[in-house]
């Protein structure tokens, strides 16, 4: 992908991923964003990860330890919309 875009929720998200890991271990922490980050910067094309619909919308999921990484791709721009843990409740996603 050209270019990726981090929606306002999803950087939220790996704020408060780091946040919480950081409590512990900075570390820990700086890894574990790293590799989210290291994930979606190494998607070289739009169906490349596994397809999710969420509310009757048709996105792709990357996998990162437990976390989901939701994004769609629209063009060469790869749109990061949500970066969800997933042992979370599912039915929070389509929020």
């Amino acid at each position: 992908m050209e270019k990726v875009i981090w929606s306002k929720r999803s950087l939220s998200s790996i704020r408060m991923i780091w946040n919480f890991y950081a409590e512990k271990d900075i570390g820990s922490a700086n890894k574990v964003v790293e590799e989210i980050i290291s994930t979606v910067e190494n998607i070289k094309f739009g169906g490349q990860y596994q397809s999710e619909q969420i509310s009757g919308i048709k996105y792709r999921r990357a996998v990162v330890r437990h976390f989901k990484i939701i994004y769609i791709v629209k063009g060469k721009k790869l749109e990061v919309l949500r970066v969800f843990d997933a042992r979370q409740d599912p039915k929070k996603l389509g929020k």
